[in-house]
């Protein structure tokens, strides 16, 4: 009879089998968001890009060296800073537009206004 096996993300690795009644526990790699922070470098803010990707680096880092937990907490602040990259970049485009629009507007008045 053949076993059959599903493929996935997870990383087991047994290095002896478990005592009786003990449990193995199977840890799924955190995500280390850095396509995300690649998109935010690309197309909204270069410098909240560029520090989401170190993060994301240094988490994928800590995973590799199976340190769960710090590879998680350096994710989550990757893509703290990545969407805070967006955030900022769509604030500041709408200021731009909003003091663009105005500014227009008062040309078009002082002109209408003096001829």
């Amino acid at each position: 009879m053949q076993q059959q096996q599903q493929q996935s993300n997870n990383t087991v690795v047994v290095t002896a089998p478990p005592a009786a009644g003990g449990t193995v526990i199977i840890q799924q790699r955190p995500s280390d968001y850095l396509e995300l922070a690649i998109f935010v470098t690309l197309c909204c803010n270069i410098l909240f890009g560029v520090i989401a990707i170190i993060f994301s680096v240094l988490s994928s880092s800590d995973a590799d060296d199976r340190n769960y937990e710090r590879a998680r907490a350096k994710g989550k602040i990757a893509m703290s800073i990545s969407l805070a990259g967006m955030i900022s970049t769509i604030i500041i485009v709408i200021i731009v537009v909003v003091v663009v629009v105005t500014a227009a507007k008062k040309a078009v008045d002082t002109i209408n206004k003096y001829g």
